[in-house]
C-alpha cells in the first residue's frame, strides 16, 4: 500500500528526534508542571474560602 494514499508516512529522522524530545517535556509536565498547578489551584480555593468567611459567612461553628 502506498503510504501517501493511506495518509500515513514512515517516520523520518526529524520526527524520530522529535519523539525523543517528547519524553523530557512529558516528565517536566508530569513531575513539575502539574504539581505546581494543583498546588496553586488548592491555594486559590483556600484563599477564596478564607476570603468568603471574612466577608460573608464567618468562621465555621
Amino acid at each position: 500500500m502506498n503510504n501517501q494514499a493511506s495518509g500515513h508516512s514512515a517516520p523520518s529522522g526529524a520526527e524520530a528526534s522529535g519523539r525523543k524530545s517528547e519524553w523530557p517535556r512529558f516528565l517536566l509536565l508530569a513531575f513539575v508542571g502539574l504539581p505546581v498547578a494543583m498546588t496553586l489551584a488548592i491555594a486559590a480555593y483556600g484563599f477564596i474560602v478564607w476570603f468568603l468567611q471574612i466577608l460573608f459567612f464567618g468562621p465555621p461553628s
